[in-house]
């Protein structure tokens, strides 16, 4: 019980007084001398009983309306729906009247009366006049008592049902002791079930029906009873309230069908003061009590109280001089003065109340005040904060946290989180940041905080409850969160199966292999997954795995690969984890390599290309094992690949075997030369083909002349031996290459240069003895010209030496003892003066096009470069390309023979050639000699004299000789500029 003492008190609601509409400065006063003993009210109408019988109307607008209900006397007034019930007699005889209005239908100035029903017969047994009424608001139900305490009930449709006059449920028998029913009340319940509340001036009674016809139970309550203005019942919460001369009863219908249940609730209101009225409106009880007066002149007085029940507290009171009345009219509550003065409490707007109870620091009040008015939900978070603050203030964190909860959506959670990120409010943290998350208005920092506030304090069970409400609330966004916490806190089995369960293999992965170190369950969950996660997650943790649980993961591995041997997966990412493992990478490249073909194999060629390459330094490699390991892997697709790997790794065996399998050993000595390998590029100059040996014992002499130091003397001995035996450079170009190096000795080349004179040597022996050999052909050469110069020439060929045939003029005769039908000569020569059965091939090969680049790349090739010369010189090759020659062969015809030789550009001929000679073979002799003139007969090779084809005589011919003679160092003295004479 509470004390009305302690309640505290608020002037929520202000008096004032109704005017009369015709004349706004007058008081109203239309129900002066109105005594009023019942009423009920009805949407915005109040109804006003007399005990005369007569009602008034007041509408919500306060206009007034009368008319006479009853002839003698009225006792109870209730309304329903829009229909008007009333309990009266219309004579002296007992027999009273229950009338059903209708105020909406007015007839004759008189609201419509649509039913009347005799109430004194329907309880025979006693005399009593009926003295009060109550109706359900669905209109079919309707309870009615008498002044000896008999209750009749009835269920039905009240307005329509003829069963209305008869058949009526005693729910409550006469008993004369407790004196007239003051109250009635009916709730129903569910189940059939109603419950009727029957209020004397002794006793309060609660009865039970079942299907509305037989009473179940019945209770009797403490309450002492009440006059019938001192109760009020709420339909709508099924709540009775009555008020005793100590205090106030409250019961509620649902705890009265329980016999062992709770029979209610009383305050001490009003406590010790005669009650005169109760009303309810809205959440505020209205009670009028009686005083006796000190300082007035009157006796008693009269003071209206006003509560909130649901806040504990007093929202208006006051004292009032003289008896008044207390209605209800819509949400407002009147006072009718016993001079008929009609006032209004009106009551002070939400945020008025609020601010009166902000200033007294009374935030508990302004909560329940927000929470009970119709638009306090707009100013509740507000209440919250500054309630909040204020417990904060005070140094009440606790209850402070649990304001702060019922602000969330309207204060910035910010605010509240760096008031409790101290270690010592830690717990009141996690309490807000929990009403946070279950309103879902955190976000992911916020989240993070609460579990480590969880995690720091040890509450693993409050953790892993909150970790499963984000999982059932499929707030996966958190999970990455959440797990780098549970990691954080070293919850690692929590943290796997998160993360196992969310599909974050590789947390989960990290965690079972690099936290717990549980390999072979690592390798159990990688067997587990699809093939593309397998390849993935194998590359990042196969190394562990490789070391901790080889065999487990070998045989995954191997069954995987087995398996989608026709997919499109790349098992080549696989390899990395076998690096610096040779066993197990050759297992594995073997293995794939089995079971792939075609384009994806040769990506596995190259990555063990790669591997091994990459090895290749740390490990010693023989002939055979290059063979099996990387040669015979390498083909004309991949050649360009491997081979930038091999310079990447500095693989010197690929390279070299890459460049000479391409005849690409330029690129080699290069590459010998930038690592100035002096071993390898001797072995390079030896192993390469005769057409790049020239220019590969050059670059390599280039080098040594470059690089080479005296601790490389017998290596270059050997170089020189390799350059002998080869006969690819002069001797000269090798001194003149190595003359450049200042750390060679003589004794590098000495054994080279003395083998080189020495071979010259024979040369030259050989060639004094050619010569003398040349020079006697020579002389015997000298005396066939002289012969053919000065003598006559017998032509006795009788015979066509290409035909065969005898000759027939016009013939045509060569020197060579040669002869041919002209048709047969021309025949067989395309423009030719010379012999056909004498002519080489030379001359024409030379005047082909092709034959200048042969002998360009002979000549480059040739390891004596002057010995070729000499035999092209030999075949006339210089000749034939500096002059054209067009002469006439001897021709027999009616006038003889005939020659014509065309002019000679050969520099190596006299100028005495150019002259063109015309003669017949008759006048040979005579014609011959006066014009020759005696030469030197000095033996000299390009003597002109040896020229079968020369003739001096120029007196025949029109053209001047161009030679000067004058310039012949071999000519007369006298003449000559020779200055060795």
């Amino acid at each position: 019980m509470t004390s009305e003492f302690g309640w505290r008190r608020f002037g929520f609601f202000t008096p004032s007084v109704i005017f009369s509409k015709e004349n706004p400065k007058e008081k109203f006063s239309g129900l002066k001398d109105v005594a009023v003993d019942c009423w009920c009210s009805s949407g915005g109408s109040v109804y006003l009983g007399e005990a005369k019988g007569g009602v008034f109307q007041l509408t919500n607008q306060f206009g007034e309306y009368y008319w006479k209900a009853y002839q003698k006397s009225l006792a109870s007034l209730h309304s329903a729906d829009k229909y008007l019930f009333s309990i009266g007699e219309d004579d002296d005889t007992v027999n009273t009247l229950l009338k059903i209005w209708d105020p909406e239908r007015v007839e004759k100035n008189t609201p419509h009366v649509m039913r009347t029903i005799r109430m004194s017969p329907l309880n025979p047994t006693s005399s009593s006049p009926a003295c009060s009424i109550a109706v359900h608001s669905s209109l079919h139900a309707v309870v009615v008592g008498y002044t000896d305490g008999t209750v009749l009930f009835y269920h039905g449709d009240v307005l329509h049902d003829k069963a209305l006059n008869s058949r009526w449920v005693k729910v409550r028998d006469s008993s004369v002791g407790e004196g007239a029913v003051t109250g009635l009340a009916i709730a129903t319940l569910p189940a059939s079930k109603t419950v009727v509340f029957v209020i004397t001036q002794k006793h309060v009674y609660s009865y039970v029906l079942e299907n509305n016809k037989t009473v179940v139970a019945h209770k009797k309550h403490d309450a002492n009873g009440a006059t019938a203005d001192c109760w009020t019942f709420d339909e709508s919460t099924g709540q009775l309230i009555v008020a005793s001369r100590e205090m106030l009863f409250f019961y509620d219908a649902d705890q009265c069908i329980d016999v062992d249940g709770e029979v209610g609730r009383c305050l001490q209101l009003g406590r010790g003061f005669e009650k005169l009225q109760l009303v309810a409106c809205g959440q505020y009880l209205a009670l009028l009590t009686k005083h006796h007066a000190v300082i007035q002149k009157a006796e008693f007085m009269t003071m209206l109280t006003v509560y909130d029940v649901k806040g504990q507290y007093i929202g208006f009171s006051c004292s009032l001089p003289e008896l008044c009345r207390l209605f209800v009219a819509g949400n407002t509550m009147l006072v009718l003065s016993h001079d008929g003065i009609l006032s209004e409490l009106v009551e002070k707007n939400l945020a008025t109340k609020l601010d009166i109870l902000f200033k007294k620091n009374l935030f508990d009040v302004a909560v329940l005040i927000a929470k009970n008015s119709r638009d306090g939900s707009d100013y509740l978070k507000g209440i919250h904060a500054k309630y909040g603050d204020y417990l904060y203030g005070k140094g009440d964190y606790e209850n402070a946290i649990q304001q702060y909860k019922d602000t969330i959506g309207m204060l910035e959670p910010s605010y509240v989180m760096k008031r409790y990120l101290d270690s010592s409010k830690i717990k009141e943290l996690c309490i807000y940041l929990e009403c946070l998350h279950d309103a879902k208005k955190d976000n992911e920092h916020q989240t993070k905080i609460l579990m480590n506030a969880y995690a720091k304090q040890g509450e693993k069970k409050k953790l892993m409850e909150f970790v499963n409400k984000i999982i059932d609330g499929s707030r996966s966004s958190r999970m990455r969160d959440v797990f780098e916490i549970l990691l954080k806190w070293n919850y690692l089995p929590e943290a796997s199966l998160l993360a196992t369960k969310f599909a974050m293999h590789e947390d989960a992965l990290n965690v079972i292999i690099h936290h717990m170190h549980k390999y072979t369950m690592g390798v159990t969950y990688i067997s587990k997954m699809p093939i593309e996660d397998v390849i993935e997650m194998a590359g990042k943790f196969g190394r562990d795995l490789l070391i901790h649980a080889r065999e487990d993961l070998m045989h995954v591995l191997w069954e995987q690969i087995r398996a989608n041997t026709d997919s499109k997966n790349n098992f080549m990412r696989l390899f990395d984890i076998f690096m610096g493992d040779m066993d197990a990478s050759q297992l594995f490249l073997s293995y794939v390599l089995n079971q792939t073909n075609g384009e994806e194999q040769d990506q596995y060629i190259n990555l063990i290309l790669e591997y091994h390459m990459r090895s290749f330094k740390s490990q010693e490699w023989s002939e055979e094992r290059l063979n099996d390991d990387i040669f015979r892997y390498i083909h004309k697709k991949n050649e360009d690949v491997v081979l930038q790997m091999a310079q990447l790794f500095d693989c010197t065996p690929v390279i070299e075997h890459i460049l000479m399998k391409s005849h690409r050993a330029k690129e080699l000595m290069l590459y010998h030369h930038k690592k100035k390998d002096l071993d390898a590029i001797i072995k390079l100059c030896q192993r390469s083909s005769p057409e790049e040996k020239n220019r590969l014992w050059l670059d390599a002499l280039t080098f040594i002349g470059k690089n080479a130091t005296a601790d490389d003397e017998q290596v270059i001995i050997d170089l020189l031996e390799e350059i002998e035996a080869s006969e690819a450079v002069h001797p000269l170009v090798v001194l003149e290459l190595l003359s450049k190096n200042e750390h060679l000795t003589i004794s590098s080349v000495k054994d080279y240069v003395i083998a080189w004179l020495r071979k010259q040597q024979i040369i030259i022996d050989d060639d004094r003895k050619t010569i003398e050999e040349n020079e006697k052909s020579m002389e015997e050469l000298d005396s066939t010209v002289e012969s053919l110069k000065f003598n006559a020439q017998v032509m006795q060929v009788s015979k066509c030496s290409a035909c065969d045939t005898p000759l027939q003029l016009p013939t045509v005769h060569f020197l060579c003892k040669h002869a041919y039908h002209v048709h047969c000569f021309d025949s067989y020569t395309d423009g030719s003066d010379k012999c056909p059965a004498c002519q080489t091939t030379w001359p024409n090969i030379a005047n082909e096009e092709i034959s200048y680049h042969k002998f360009q790349k002979e000549l480059s090739d040739a390891p004596n470069v002057m010995e070729l010369i000499a035999m092209y010189l030999q075949k006339g090759l210089f000749d034939e390309k500096k002059k054209t020659r067009k002469s006439e062969p001897l021709r027999e015809n009616s006038g003889g023979l005939q020659r014509a030789v065309s002019s000679n550009t050969n520099p190596f001929d006299d100028d005495d050639a150019a002259t063109t000679i015309s003669r017949t073979m008759s006048t040979a002799s005579s014609n011959m000699a006066p014009a020759y003139r005696q030469r030197s007969t000095t033996n000299r090779k390009d003597d002109n004299s040896t020229n079968p084809f020369f003739n001096s005589d120029a007196s025949s011919s029109s053209k001047k000789n161009s030679y000067d003679e004058s310039k012949n160092p071999f000519g007369e003295p006298s003449k000559s500029n020779n200055p060795f004479d």
